[in-house]
Order: structure tokens, then C-alpha cells, then sequence
């Protein structure tokens, strides 16, 4: 190897390891996140709000409603990371510039259901966040 390309090399795992410093990945799970799978077994018309419990578990919240009763079970599973460029700025710079590209996933899903006054499951659906951008860059 020359001394040329020993250089190039020193410096491209330099940059990278700098780069990866700043670097933060966070994930965050409330409750069991709910999927298409865990709730295949309810049938409208004949699933009871007893059954759904026996599988589930207990739901986070009930509310009366016109046609019956709602029941809703909340859960979150978030995904957080970020990349501070200005990382690599700090040991030549006099102040500590913040160069953030950031994507977060924060918002709580939840799984509704609606309930007869016989306790049978007449409606079942998901109810999901709104879609976030694919990047913030700040400070920009």
C-alpha cells in the first residue's frame, strides 16, 4: 500500500468514525404494538368484547357511544435518530455549531372497537398517525 492510499484511508475512517459519533438511534415500544395478525380473530357480528379481552387483555379505555360502546387500545412503538454534521466542525470551530438531519416516528397508534349493547364487536379498526416528513434539518 502507498504511502498515498494509507492516507486516503486514514482519513476516510477519520471522517467516519467522527460522523458516527454524532450519531443517535433511539427506539421506544409502549404496550404491545397491535397488527393485522394479533386481531385476525375477531369477526364482526359474533366476536364479544369478552373474547377480545381473553386474547388482548384489558382495553385502555371504554366510552359510551350512539350505537354502543367504544373501545380503544393504544400502544406506540417509536423510532428516533439523528445525524449532527456539526460534530465534525467542533474541534476547529470557537462555538458548538448543531448541523441536525432528524427523523422521528412519535405519535401513538391505536386499535378501536364498537360494541353493541349485547357486547358483540360491530366495528373494528386501526387508527394510525399522520405520516411525518422524511427529514428535518435543523437549524435550517
Amino acid at each position: 500500500m502507498t504511502p498515498w492510499n494509507l492516507l486516503r484511508a486514514l482519513l476516510l475512517t477519520t471522517v467516519a468514525s467522527a460522523t458516527l459519533a454524532g450519531c443517535n438511534v433511539a427506539r421506544l415500544t409502549i404496550n404491545t404494538p397491535l397488527t393485522p395478525q394479533h386481531v385476525a380473530f375477531i369477526t364482526e357480528g359474533r366476536t364479544t368484547l369478552a373474547d377480545v379481552v381473553n386474547v388482548l387483555g384489558a382495553p385502555d379505555s371504554m366510552a359510551e357511544a350512539e350505537s354502543g360502546t367504544t373501545v380503544i387500545y393504544r400502544f406506540l412503538n417509536a423510532k428516533y435518530s439523528r445525524v449532527n454534521f456539526g460534530w465534525l466542525a467542533k474541534p476547529w470551530s470557537p462555538v458548538d455549531p448543531d448541523l441536525i438531519m432528524s427523523r422521528s416516528g412519535f405519535g401513538a397508534d391505536a386499535f378501536e372497537l364498537i360494541c353493541d349493547s349485547d357486547w358483540v364487536i360491530i366495528h373494528q379498526a386501526f387508527v394510525r398517525h399522520g405520516p411525518e416528513p422524511l427529514f428535518t434539518p435543523y437549524p435550517f
